[in-house]
């Protein structure tokens, strides 16, 4: 369900509700939401020149979050970094496998450095 401008809900497909999830996620660093540890993961990619499996934490870091809100029916398969034209923007991709439709479907965010 998501708010709308006129005050009323709107009820959204499941597969919309979990990329803007994600996109939340990517704006938020880890442990600033107290009912979910493991929600956020700017500071995964601020951090990357230190870390060279922040993409693999990531995922997990995901699959957790997704656990622990108790979301089912969805796992993330792959982080993966883009290559970017310019230094100052690290592109990913993440890609979701719907387990009910064995489909899967990616989005992908850019961060800045």
């Amino acid at each position: 369900m998501r708010l709308q401008e006129n005050g009323l809900l709107k009820r959204e497909e499941r597969a919309a509700s979990i990329v803007a999830l994600l996109q939340m996620m990517a704006r938020t660093p880890q442990g600033s939401w107290p009912a979910c540890p493991d929600f956020g993961l700017r500071d995964l990619f601020e951090d990357r020149s230190l870390r060279s499996d922040s993409a693999r934490l990531a995922m997990t870091r995901i699959n957790d979050t997704f656990e622990q809100l108790a979301i089912s029916g969805y796992i993330v398969t792959e982080v993966v970094r883009e290559l970017s034209a310019t230094r100052e923007v690290d592109t990913y991709s993440i890609t979701i496998e719907d387990s009910v439709s064995a489909e899967s479907f990616s989005t992908s965010f850019d961060h800045e450095i």
